[in-house]
């Protein structure tokens, strides 16, 4: 197992390279540069000007150039600074992550304790009146748009019946209020984007959930397993459902880089200023320097989440250990 860890480590490294030359080559072709606000959408700024500020940021070297400089200083661990602010790189995503952290975290958390139970009632009872009303609402989880919803949700809870706020995240006075003031106003601000996410993604998850639990629970050693007397509970949780949370384990291995990167719709709509709100104004703004450092976190938590999903594979089903102990052999 150690030693195909070790494989799957190093088969990473090419893979974040070619991630990185594919998506540095991609930002600079696309139209706009980071320059464009102070050069070319200024009136007053000559050529001559915005040629010196290009030159400046080394914006008039080759493509290949500017990769290898970038790379160079990447694995220092040195971002770069932003073209908006000339603050560190470091420091902006340092100071949207725990936002981020908390609202991913949380809406995870209640869905991966809201999904199973309600994917295994539906499993265990299909086309009954459970199944049918968790089907209804999957097709909706899945056809209403995520942005329209939380539109929906703002124009009701907040400006309707003024319950819950519908933007940002600290309210007006948040500074003067106590340390349990402040988080019951952070929690406040957070229901509805939380809520949003909840209920899209559990849709999802759920039906993941009882597609695998109908699936096993028509395999022999499920009927041997009642043939032999074991209560219900024991057959379901114990012997069903760990092997159904297959499928799932990967999901959640590919849930890890929205955990960091954030969600970039929700954030966007309700003016959280976490990850993704950050990754959407350096996209708008051409900061390269932002784009590249938040690429290459997703890229390197998607692969790792990867190598997470496989590992954890192999902990849930033993025939995977043993296919890899003989593949090693």
């Amino acid at each position: 197992m150690v030693t195909y860890l070790i494989r799957r480590l190093i088969g990473l490294i090419p893979a974040l390279a070619w991630i990185t030359v594919i998506s540095f080559a991609i930002i600079h072709l696309a139209p706009g540069k980071p320059t464009d606000a102070a050069g070319a959408f200024n009136p007053k700024a000559s050529l001559e000007a915005r040629q010196r500020l290009e030159k400046l940021y080394g914006l008039d070297r080759p493509i290949p150039v500017q990769y290898l400089d970038w790379l160079g200083r990447t694995l220092r661990l040195d971002f770069g600074r932003s073209f908006l602010d000339d603050r560190p790189v470091i420091e902006k995503i340092q100071e949207r992550l725990p936002i981020t952290l908390l609202i991913n975290s949380v809406a995870l958390i209640l869905m991966l304790g809201l999904c199973i139970p309600l994917g295994v009632f539906a499993a265990v009872r299909p086309d009954s009146l459970w199944d049918r009303c968790t089907t209804v609402w999957v097709f909706l989880g899945y056809s209403i748009p995520s942005f329209w919803l939380a539109l929906l949700c703002m124009a009701y809870f907040g400006v309707h019946l003024h319950w819950l706020p519908i933007s940002g995240l600290y309210s007006l006075d948040h500074d003067w209020m106590g340390p349990i003031a402040r988080m019951m106003d952070i929690a406040h601000h957070i229901i509805l984007p939380i809520g949003v996410i909840v209920f899209v993604g559990l849709a999802g998850l759920s039906r993941y959930v009882r597609s695998s639990m109908v699936e096993v629970l028509q395999k022999d050693y499920i009927r041997t397993a009642r043939a032999k007397g074991l209560s219900e509970r024991r057959v379901l949780f114990h012997h069903g459902l760990r092997n159904a949370l297959l499928s799932i384990i990967t999901i959640l291995g590919l849930s890890l880089p929205d955990l960091i990167t954030g969600s970039v719709i929700m954030e966007t709509v309700f003016s959280i200023p976490g990850m993704g709100r950050l990754f959407y104004d350096a996209v708008m703004a051409r900061d390269y320097s932002v784009i590249m450092a938040l690429v290459t976190i997703g890229a390197i938590l998607t692969l790792f989440g990867n190598l997470l999903a496989d590992i954890a594979y192999a902990y849930t089903d033993p025939r995977i250990r043993v296919g890899t102990a003989l593949t090693e052999c």
